[in-house]
């Protein structure tokens, strides 16, 4: 019985399955986002009726942009540009890519774009979803626009955007006891492959670099291989600079980790999991659901398009970040 209840609440607090691309569209077109709020260097263009959303992302934006600036190790340039749309359908069109996509940021120019529903028409995970592609820009800016491997560049984004994902952790469980996790050579590959492949790309490239990145407390060997990344040194040379060991041994020391680690993952379909372990998981991500929709109607409710109004200049009245 325990089984099919817990798999139950993992599907309701798992967040739907839409995507954050990190591509090289050439130019994008959002005439739809056609009102503009200035975060000092940066400018979020929004549809109209979507102010308080706006406004709301402008107020968490210099917080979130610090944390990421503190996690790469480096005061980044500030300067971006967020297009907020209604429907993912919009950002593929403008952006010219996949469907399936709810954002998309082109690092060079500092450009994202992101989408209030999903491409099934549900709720994105909108803070998260922003956060993940701050984290390509960024990650660009940090390593001086360096060439670096897509398993990469989405792990990085994926660990710093939302370090807890029970919908991660279950991808990757399952090929740890199933088909085995792709190589890195492979998971660049299967980014491009179908929903499972892809989905167990994030999650292998989302585990590694989390892995990496707390390989040691204080996260110093992340941040020195980003350090060798923005002074221009080759990829695999700078783990071997940072860690003091190769790529292919870290890979290798993580892999051999992973069992252990998803231990409790062929038990859960057995049913012999005592929910002790895994209900204060689950609790807590039905919690953080909850909480987000309690705020989202809150806000729908507390505010009225005066108030939206005077905030608004408030804000732009403070200045830079």
């Amino acid at each position: 019985m325990f089984a099919p209840l817990l798999a139950l609440l993992l599907s309701f607090a798992a967040p739907s399955q839409a995507w954050a691309e990190h591509g090289q569209p050439i130019s994008w077109s959002l005439e739809d986002a056609s009102q503009s709020l200035h975060v000092g260097r940066a400018v979020i263009r929004h549809e109209p009726g979507l102010d308080a959303v706006a406004f709301d992302l402008a107020q968490q934006l210099p917080g979130w942009w610090s944390e990421i600036e503190e996690s790469l190790g480096r005061d980044l340039d500030d300067s971006l540009t967020i297009h907020l749309v209604n429907h993912a359908g919009m950002v593929a069109r403008a952006t010219g890519m996949p469907v399936w996509v709810s954002g998309v940021a082109h690092p060079p120019r500092g450009e994202i774009a992101i989408s209030m529903h999903d491409p099934d028409g549900s709720r994105s995970d909108l803070e998260t979803l922003l956060r993940h592609e701050l984290v390509h820009v960024a990650l660009f800016r940090a390593t001086a626009g360096a060439e670096l491997p897509r398993w990469f560049h989405e792990g990085v984004a994926e660990s710093l955007a939302n370090e807890v994902s029970l919908m991660r952790a279950e991808s990757l469980a399952g090929a740890v006891f199933g088909g085995g996790v792709p190589g890195l050579d492979r998971i660049e590959a299967e980014f491009h492959g179908d929903a499972r492949q892809a989905s167990v790309a994030y999650a292998a490239a989302r585990d590694f670099v989390t892995w990496l990145r707390y390989h040691d407390a204080e996260e110093a060997h992340f941040r020195q291989l980003l350090s060798q990344l923005h002074n221009g040194r080759r990829f695999e040379q700078s783990f071997k600079d940072a860690y003091g060991v190769t790529l292919v041994e870290l890979d290798t020391d993580w892999r051999a980790g992973l069992l252990g680690r998803f231990v409790w993952f062929p038990l859960i379909g057995s049913g012999s999991l005592p929910f002790l372990l895994v209900g204060p998981v689950v609790v807590v991500a039905w919690v953080r659901r909850r909480r987000r929709l309690a705020r989202d109607w809150a806000r729908l409710d507390a505010e009225d398009a005066a108030e939206r109004a005077a905030r608004v200049e408030q804000l732009a009245a403070a200045g830079a970040w």
